[in-house]
C-alpha cells in the first residue's frame, strides 16, 4: 500500500481523508495545528502517523517538509486552507489576514509539493491539490481566498504540463459548499466532509488531472453553456 501525507488533518476534510486512507490500509502523515485533536485521529488507525504544524509559518512548513522528504512518500493531499469571509476592505480585515491566507492556501501546498517530489526520476508520485469553484469565479466577500484558489488551480495545471511526460501526476480537485467549520453558519445544500473526502480520493486513482465534485459538476456545465449564471451563483455562496 501507499504513504500519504494530508494537510489540514485535524478537522473537517482533511480528518475523514486521512481516516479513509487508514481504513483503505494506506499510511498517513497528517499535518495540523491543533495537537490535541491530532492525537485523537493518530488514536483512531494505527497507520496514521501526526505532525504538529503550523502552515502559516513558512519556517515550520519547510522543516516539517524537509524532514519528511527523506522518508518515502507517495503522494501529497494539499488540503489545509483558511477563509476569511468579509469583504478586503473590513475594517477587522488586516494584513496579517491576508497573510495568513496566501501561506496556508497556496504558499504551503507550493513548498511542500517541491520538498516531498521524489528524488529518483521515474519514480511515481501524486500531488492533489483541494481546490474550490471559487478558482473560477470569486464570491462578493473573501477576495484573498478566490485568489489563493485561482493560484492553487493554475499551479496544478502548470506542474501537470511539466509532467505530461513524467511520472509526477498533480490532481485539482473543484469541490462546492461543504459542511466544516470553516463554512460554518453559512450556505445551504452543503455536502459532507466525508463525501468530499470519498470523491478526493478518487484523483489518486490513474488519468485522473481534474475532478469536479457534487454541485461543482453542475457548475462546469454551466461554465460552458451560460457562464454569467455560474458567476452568479457563486457569488452568493
Amino acid at each position: 500500500m501507499a504513504r500519504y501525507v494530508v494537510t489540514g488533518a485535524s478537522s473537517g476534510i482533511g480528518r475523514e481523508i486521512a481516516l479513509q486512507l487508514a481504513a483503505g490500509g494506506h499510511d498517513v502523515v497528517a499535518l495540523g495545528r491543533d495537537r490535541e485533536r491530532l492525537e485523537d485521529l493518530a488514536l483512531r488507525n494505527r497507520r496514521i502517523e501526526t505532525r504538529v504544524v503550523d502552515l502559516r509559518d513558512r519556517a515550520a512548513t519547510i522543516a516539517c517538509g524537509s524532514a519528511l522528504a527523506g522518508d518515502p512518500i507517495d503522494g501529497l493531499i494539499n488540503n489545509a486552507a483558511i477563509q476569511h469571509n468579509v469583504r478586503f476592505d473590513d475594517p477587522y480585515y488586516d494584513v496579517e489576514h491576508i497573510a495568513d491566507e496566501v501561506d496556508t492556501n497556496l504558499l504551503a501546498p507550493m513548498l511542500l509539493s517541491r520538498l516531498l517530489l521524489p528524488k529518483t526520476p521515474g519514480r511515481p508520485f501524486v500531488i492533489v491539490n483541494v481546490g474550490s469553484a471559487l478558482a473560477c469565479h470569486p464570491k462578493t466577500t473573501s477576495a484573498v481566498y478566490s485568489a489563493t484558489k485561482a493560484g492553487l488551480r493554475m499551479f496544478s495545471d502548470a506542474l501537470s504540463v511539466q509532467n505530461r511526460a513524467g511520472a509526477v501526476r498533480v490532481v485539482d480537485v473543484v469541490l462546492p459548499l461543504v459542511d466544516t467549520p470553516m463554512t460554518s453558519g453559512r450556505g445551504k445544500g452543503k455536502i459532507s466532509a466525508a463525501y468530499a473526502a470519498k470523491e478526493i480520493l478518487h484523483a489518486l486513482e490513474p488519468g485522473a488531472t481534474r475532478i469536479h465534485v457534487g454541485k461543482a459538476r453542475l457548475l462546469r456545465l454551466l461554465e460552458i453553456i451560460a457562464p454569467p449564471v455560474a458567476a452568479a451563483i457563486i457569488r452568493k455562496l
